[in-house]
């Protein structure tokens, strides 16, 4: 071998940040002048130097070169032990190149960099906080959380209390500072306490802190308290002194517009009275002229009765031997079709149909007809109500054994009640049919 190198140290220790060396020495056992090209391999390759990185070595003589380790302050330089090796190459005999092997060891440091945010907070019971540890050392951490008040008006709580933090990495650890006494009134009050941060590796660190605890009742409650009095107050007084006598005075003369009327009606059936018994005094008189017989007092005119208040105009009394009857049409089609429903008169009986209340609850949109007997009496669109009610001045009468139908021609289907969309396709419409039922005349 024409080529000969050594490490003078097998083993190198270094701390992160500063600066380790150790001598290569390369002998030239050839015959001629011989130059080298030296590179490190291995892991320590990124922050070690060669000095110099090249070399002529005259035939039997021996040259000597530095190899500087300087790992950067960093926790991505974990520390341990890292193997590396030398590479010595001869340019004019590659094939003679030789790698001596070594060993570098990078020593522990440690260092924390610790903070809490927010550094004050506001609660009526106390405030939360972050704490986070990074760890900027190069060995992991174990460490001990502690909180503190001095004056003893505050309970510091953190979880977790211990926590392991690897190198290059942080820990987040959630603080409560909760007070011992509620603050019912007053001014806001600020209530500083500390946390601690200690581990075996590195000197313990105290953070600073704080909490403002707000009053249950705010400030200006009173203010707000006696400004509502005053305007009930007020209130009360514009009631009494403008809008009651306004409401009497429209109440009074709405009862007076209905009792007109009535008043009328009577005054007219007086006179009326007056008028007839007069004249039945003037016949009297000329059957037998000077004979008066007496007559007896003229007894007061029946007077036309009042409205009853529960009566529908227009809405006729059940006949004897009539029956209530009601009875409800439903249906359900799906949009672009139509659909029927029918009821079918009893034999011997004849419905009077007197009202007809419809139904489209979902909101559909589309047409609903009611046919009697083969003729629609009734077309409604159904976007133009959700309830609808009709009276019939002259009721329908309906002989036994024929249809009344209500048929729904769906275009679009509206809201389901149940909050489905759509309606799930289906329009549902309804059509309630009111009156009474009475037996058919005989046929003749």
């Amino acid at each position: 071998m024409t080529t000969d190198a050594n490490l003078d140290a097998d083993l190198v220790e270094v701390s992160p940040g500063s600066a380790a060396s150790c001598r290569l020495d390369i002998r030239n056992a050839g015959p001629i002048v011989e130059s080298y090209v030296i590179e490190v391999l291995g892991e320590p390759a990124g922050w070690t130097t060669v000095e110099p990185s090249t070399v002529a070595v005259y035939p039997g003589a021996t040259e000597s070169v530095a190899v500087r380790f300087h790992p950067p302050r960093a926790p991505q330089v974990v520390a341990g032990e890292r193997p590396f090796a030398v590479r010595v190459s001869p340019t004019e005999t590659p094939d003679a190149q030789v790698v001596p092997e070594g060993v570098v060891r990078v020593l522990p440091f440690a260092e924390l960099a610790p903070e809490i945010l927010p550094r004050t907070s506001r609660g009526r019971r106390g405030g939360r906080h972050e704490l986070s540890v990074a760890n900027l050392g190069n060995v992991p951490l174990g460490l001990a959380l502690t909180g503190s008040d001095p004056d003893n008006r505050l309970a510091v709580a953190i979880r977790p209390a211990q926590v392991t933090v690897a190198p290059g990495e942080a820990a987040f650890v959630q603080v409560r500072a909760r007070t011992r006494r509620l603050l019912w009134r007053g001014h806001p009050v600020t209530l500083p306490f500390q946390v601690g941060v200690a581990s075996d590796e590195t000197p313990p660190a105290t953070l600073d802190a704080a909490t403002v605890q707000e009053p249950v009742l705010p400030r200006g409650l009173p203010r707000v308290l006696a400004a509502l009095l005053v305007l009930a107050l007020l209130g009360a007084g514009l009631w009494y002194a403008l809008l009651r006598p306004t409401v009497k005075s429209l109440a009074e003369e709405a009862a007076q517009e209905q009792v007109a009327p009535v008043a009328q009606q009577a005054s007219a059936a007086d006179n009326r009275a007056q008028q007839a018994d007069s004249k039945a005094q003037q016949a009297v008189d000329a059957v037998a002229p000077g004979a008066r017989p007496s007559l007896p007092a003229p007894s007061n005119p029946a007077r036309p009765p009042s409205p009853s208040p529960s009566a529908r105009a227009g809405v006729p009394a059940i006949p004897d031997g009539g029956e209530s009857f009601s009875r409800r049409l439903a249906v359900t089609t799906g949009t672009g079709s139509s659909r029927t429903d029918r009821y079918t008169v009893a034999s011997r009986r004849v419905f009077v149909l007197t009202d007809i209340f419809l139904q489209n609850p979902q909101g559909d949109e589309g047409r609903l007809d009611l046919v009697v007997d083969g003729t629609t009496v009734l077309t409604v669109a159904l976007n133009n109500f959700r309830d609808l009610d009709y009276h019939m001045v002259s009721p329908i009468e309906v002989p036994a054994g024929r249809v009344i139908s209500l048929r729904a021609t769906c275009r679009r289907a509206g809201t389901a009640l149940d909050g489905a969309g759509g309606g799930g396709g289906q329009c549902r419409d309804f059509a309630l049919l009111n009156g009474y039922t009475r037996s058919a005349a005989p046929a003749t």
